[in-house]
């Protein structure tokens, strides 16, 4: 019987147990799970949290309830892997072996690589709103939100949800509007890029639509220190950016786990192939999502299109046949551009697949419709 291993129950981890589960036989395989966390969380619904359209008691489950069936669930965290004798051992002390190792141990903020983020982080009008605790402490803030500088920081280059920033100042814009007080309110987005965002034809829309919107965008800004007395962002190169609320995402790597494996690369995410989804030094090893050092953005919608390769491949390799999946690089990312508008940009490795056009219909399926199909057919793997 094949041992498959499956580091992480986020989405990408879960997504590609399913697939796999779904394709293979308890007889084929053994499909095993290896997650600490108590839930698993619907996270492309944070934002709808901090503005009050999603209940925050919606957006998780139990890991129990999303684990596959015909998959083992073993409630425990990596410690170290062995990738020549293909065993993984867990901070509790077990060793698992595996034929096949899927690695989605997501991305990890680093908080102290901005001077006095960690020490800030949900208080002096310092938040964030990419973990379940933040988006709550930040709803907080808003609601009680009179005016003055509301800032939204971006980090370097990957971090997971690219779009997600843009996303949290627009969404703001019109919730200060509709609150009486956007008069009062001066909203700043800083990217580490020419841009807020580089793809065209988005990228001519959203500067299309921040300056009808007067919101102020600052490039080229690498946030260094968070200084909470004068109450200023301040990047590496000097610029500083006054804020009374600032939405700071902290910079991403992968796991420490990986520091002294032969597998990752600098920022510990794990090399690979960016067609074949496969570790450019083990070939029964495969990255899925954030976990993964490939030139793709990291969302769950990317996560769901390489869970598909991977099975294939995995699947055929497993058979003795030929591995003929590869991965475009396609994401769709589902911007919120206010209440009742939205804009999906979608992309893969060398284009971009669709308009950047507002529309009442993407506004409705990413708060109405995404969440369902979420739970009941991208985790299940039954599409």
């Amino acid at each position: 019987m094949t041992k498959i291993l499956v580091i992480g129950g986020g989405s990408a981890g879960i997504m590609t147990a399913a697939r796999l589960r779904n394709e293979l036989t308890p007889e084929e395989a053994e499909i095993t799970i290896v997650e600490p966390s108590d839930y698993h969380i619907y996270q492309p619904a944070f934002t709808l949290v901090v503005f009050g359209v999603e209940s925050p008691e919606k957006i998780k489950r139990p890991i129990e309830e999303v684990i596959p069936q015909g998959c083992s669930l073993v409630k425990d965290e990596l410690a170290s892997l062995n990738t020549d004798e293909n065993y993984i051992e867990t901070k509790s002390g077990q060793r698992l072996d595996y034929d096949y190792l899927i690695l989605a141990t997501g991305a990890r903020p680093v908080l102290d690589d901005i001077v006095g983020l960690e020490e800030n982080l949900g208080k002096n009008g310092i938040h964030d709103f990419y973990t379940f605790e933040g988006a709550l402490r930040l709803r907080e803030a808003i609601e009680k939100f009179e005016g003055g500088n509301f800032v939204v920081v971006q980090p370097p280059m990957p971090f997971k949800c690219p779009g997600a920033p843009i996303k949290m100042a627009l969404m703001a814009d019109d919730y200060f509007r509709r609150k009486g007080i956007r008069d009062k309110v001066n909203i700043t987005v800083t990217s580490t890029l020419a841009s807020v965002f580089t793809r065209e034809p988005y990228k001519s829309k959203f500067d299309q639509i921040f300056a009808e919107r007067g919101l102020n965008a600052v490039p080229k800004f690498n946030p260094g220190i968070i200084d909470v007395e004068r109450k200023v962002i301040k990047a590496w190169e000097g610029t500083e950016v006054p804020y009374d609320i600032a939405v700071v995402i902290p910079p991403n790597e992968g796991q420490t786990v990986y520091e002294d494996s032969d597998i990752a690369d600098a920022s510990n995410f794990i090399r690979a192939d960016k067609h074949l989804l496969v570790s450019d030094s083990h070939d029964n090893i495969y990255p899925v999502g954030d976990a993964s050092g490939i030139p793709a953005s990291k969302t769950a919608s990317g996560a769901k299109k390489q869970a598909e390769v991977i099975t294939f491949n995995l699947i055929a390799k497993i058979k003795g046949e030929e591995t003929a999946a590869s991965y475009s690089g396609l994401v769709s990312c589902p911007i919120l551009t206010g209440f009742g508008k939205a804009i999906f940009a979608e992309f893969d490795y060398e284009q971009s697949l669709s308009p950047a056009q507002e529309s009442s219909s993407s506004w409705t399926f990413m708060t109405q419709g995404m969440m369902p199909i979420y739970w009941d057919y991208m985790l299940t793997g039954k599409i």
